[in-house]
């Protein structure tokens, strides 16, 4: 007896352990110690413990993760357990395509997920670098349908050999809609379609009606990518206000 309360205490003062919390469960505590794929805390993991019998039946859960159940067998005598439970990243579709709704067919995704706190996840695009003229986080919208525009909260590029890595993160929430594809839009040209400039007028129109705001951030960037001729008195008014401006800036610098 001696021994096994020597032993947990040295596992439950193990730093893979400093993460975890303590539940009682009848006579029993438990410790259990959420962590993603990558043995990263998830302090904010929702845990759930029972009795059944000689089992503690465990079940964890946090936002933008696959949740799990684990089970551990009471053993005479012993009435303290700890156990780590590893919350895998749901599998979602990753699409990207030029603002033209053209498919970028040399892109392609890297989700490593390392580095970066467990509430958010990592859209890792790799993009060669002779396809990509202007690189530039103005240049990137990232859309989960049903969810929202744009839902990125950060866009960091750097180079790796031939290719820019552009690196997004968004909250790990959004990964819970049932909508299994994320879709990321690179701007590759200096002016996008018409045909294109008008099925996204559409959109931002709709999308307006609902959250002028939202609407705004996605007329900012699209804006200096309209074709000439689309003049802004004939946009809707929080579209027509990007267009407006962002002409007038490179009038402006173009003086």
């Amino acid at each position: 007896m001696i021994f096994c309360a020597i032993l947990l205490g040295l596992i439950f003062s193990s730093p893979l352990f400093v993460g975890a919390a303590e539940y009682k469960v009848g006579q029993y505590l438990v410790d259990v110690d959420v962590r993603t794929s990558l043995m990263q805390v998830i302090p904010h993991a929702y845990v759930k413990c029972r009795l059944a019998g000689k089992t503690i039946k465990i079940s964890a859960a946090a936002p933008g993760y696959v949740a799990k159940n684990h089970e551990l067998t009471v053993r005479p005598g012993i009435t303290g357990y700890a156990t780590i439970i590893r919350l895998a990243d749901p599998e979602k579709r990753l699409d990207v395509m030029t603002f033209d709704y053209k498919p970028i067919v040399s892109a392609y995704f890297d989700r490593y997920q390392g580095g970066i706190p467990s509430h958010l996840y990592a859209i890792n695009l790799l993009l060669p670098i002779k396809s990509w003229p202007h690189p530039s986080p103005d240049n990137v919208i990232v859309n989960q349908p049903g969810y929202g525009w744009p839902i990125q909260n950060s866009c960091d590029i750097s180079v790796m050999e031939d290719f820019y890595k552009v690196r997004m993160l968004i909250d790990r929430a959004v990964l819970d809609d049932p909508h299994d594809e994320l879709l990321v839009y690179v701007n590759t040209a200096n002016v996008i379609s018409v045909a294109a400039a008008e099925k996204w007028l559409a959109l931002l129109a709709e999308l307006a009606a609902r959250d002028e705001l939202r609407a705004a951030q996605i007329a900012a960037v699209l804006a200096p990518f309209f074709p000439a001729h689309i003049e802004a008195g004939y946009l809707p008014e929080v579209i027509a206000r990007s267009v407006a401006l962002k002409r007038r800036f490179n009038e402006l610098h173009q003086e």
